[in-house]
């Protein structure tokens, strides 16, 4: 086992000591990784008992015993409680399990109370800034965390309530099953937006106003000392935790003790909660790259992509049979369809041809030459419309994987059914809006740049130190009829950072 102390450089090995400064305490002695060497190498020993680093010499002369002030007090956690225990409190399973629940209600009033200071410190202030801060900016920046603070703020209070005289009796597992649905929509919906708020907060940062004003308003509200993108990282931080903790407690309460089975299904579902969080996370970054895959497709009809789907599973070449006609297309594999598209020659792009509602279908494997000229094939047939088309594949393996994702598709369409997954149609607009933006600079950049030179004698004057007018006859200037539209052209992108 190692332990890492607050010197990042240290690794320590665990091992017991006799202590002469109180009793049982652990000490540790360490070696310490010499930065920039590569090597560890030896040097005096360090033991840690409870909040102070003890010192002594590499004789390990017990009666020297120097204590460092470590300054400001720290939060001590559950081991090293458990360092000052006496040997019959350690085997006490009541006593670990009142320091357990002791704990998590500590975390839980700190948690609290740095949100609390979000809100009423930088939130408020930058509310008042209207010079500084839009209402856009503000709410990148700072989510739902005043709907995360309220509802904090009242599961601490029902943890609290279920608290008895005796602590270790206390019965606090139901508590996270009954606010089980409100950390899913609360913490889904904050920490799918944590990664905007880090890049806006990354962007006003950079300028010094800014770091001035967070600054601040951490003096203000005499809060801990570190930058507001900690702070907003705390959410997503303590999502984690819950399970963790309650991982500690059932392991301290006893089978016969009435929160066992509540506790044991409160580590299940808080576990569950934070796999939900964080595959919310995931599909909801992919839906910006869907929206954008959507904006490259020429001649798109019907419902938008993001109607139905919000992942893409599978994609590749597929021979398509329907009416007798053979087709080679590009297929892509979402949840509850599958698009199809069709090369442009010359230009390399897609057009849109169709989809497939897989809601209303169902895959049947084909034996080869089972249809005329079908190998490595297999049947979508439409129940609804009594329809059916025929696809197949080069190569077997290339079958084997199209038929493995079409089963995980409907597992993923199962999945999300079984957890209430559904995308909020205002994270679709975002999507959209976001595209329409990057896809309108972008026109707007080639626009300008048309208007500003009427012609390719204009440009190749921009690009030099002194331009030359368009009658001259000098030898320069017919130096420059040889170069070629096209070198220009390029050398117009990249002046503009577009690509080809």
């Amino acid at each position: 086992h190692y332990y890492i102390t607050n010197n990042l450089r240290t690794m320590v090995h665990v091992k017991n000591y006799p202590c002469s400064c109180c009793e049982d305490c652990v000490f540790i002695p360490y070696v310490s990784y010499e930065a920039g060497k590569g090597s560890l190498r030896a040097a005096k020993r360090r033991f840690i008992c409870t909040d102070n680093i003890l010192r002594i010499s590499q004789e390990v002369d017990e009666q020297d015993v120097r204590h460092q002030d470590k300054g400001s007090p720290r939060r001590i956690t559950i081991m090293q409680r458990m360092s000052t225990m006496s040997g019959k409190q350690r085997l006490n399973p009541e006593w670990v399990r009142q320091k357990v629940i002791e704990e998590i209600i500590n975390y839980e009033e700190g948690y609290v109370k740095n949100l609390k200071d979000v809100i009423e410190g930088p939130l408020k202030e930058a509310r008042l800034r209207k010079d500084l801060f839009n209402d856009n900016q503000i709410e990148r920046l700072f989510n739902n965390i005043e709907e995360l603070f309220e509802f904090q703020v009242q599961f601490l209070e029902s943890l609290k309530n279920r608290l008895k005289t005796i602590v270790h009796k206390s019965e606090i597992g139901d508590t996270f099953t009954e606010y089980q649905d409100k950390f899913v929509d609360i913490y889904s919906r904050y920490c799918n937006n944590h990664s905007s708020a880090l890049a806006e907060y990354t962007i006003l940062n950079q300028h010094m106003i800014y770091t001035i004003f967070f600054e601040s308003c951490r003096l203000l509200k005499d809060m801990e000392s570190i930058p507001l993108d900690g702070y907003l990282l705390k959410p997503v931080q303590r999502i984690c935790q819950y399970q963790l903790q309650l991982k500690e407690l059932l392991k301290y309460t006893t089978s016969t003790h009435p929160d066992h089975a509540k506790v044991k299904d409160a580590e299940c579902i808080m576990s569950k909660v934070a796999s939900t969080v964080n595959e919310r996370k995931r599909r909801t970054e992919n839906i910006n790259k869907l929206a954008q895959w959507q904006s490259t497709i020429e001649d798109w009809r019907g419902e938008d992509i993001l109607v139905k789907s919000s992942i893409m599973i599978h994609s590749g070449s597929l021979y398509k049979i329907s009416a007798g006609n053979k087709q080679l297309r590009r297929f892509f594999l979402f949840d509850k369809q599958l698009v199809y598209c069709r090369k442009v020659l010359g230009s390399g792009k897609l057009q849109y041809k169709g989809r497939i509602n897989l809601d209303q279908c169902q895959t049947v494997n084909l034996d080869d030459n089972s249809e005329p000229g079908v190998v490595n094939g297999w049947k979508m047939e439409n129940r609804v419309k009594n329809k059916w088309i025929v696809l197949f594949c080069k190569k077997s393996s290339d079958k084997t994987a199209w038929l493995d994702a079409l089963k995980e598709e409907r597992r993923q369409v199962e999945l999300d059914e079984e957890n209430n997954f559904v995308i909020p149609e205002a994270q679709k607009q975002a999507a959209y809006v976001q595209v329409t933006r990057s896809n309108s600079t972008r026109s707007k950049k080639l626009n300008s740049f048309s208007h500003k030179y009427k012609s390719t004698s204009d440009l190749r004057n921009s690009l030099l130190v002194d331009p030359i007018p368009r009658d001259s006859k000098s030898k320069s200037n017919k130096k420059l009829k040889g170069f070629s539209n096209k070198m220009f052209l390029k050398k117009q992108k990249k002046l503009l950072h577009l690509h080809d």
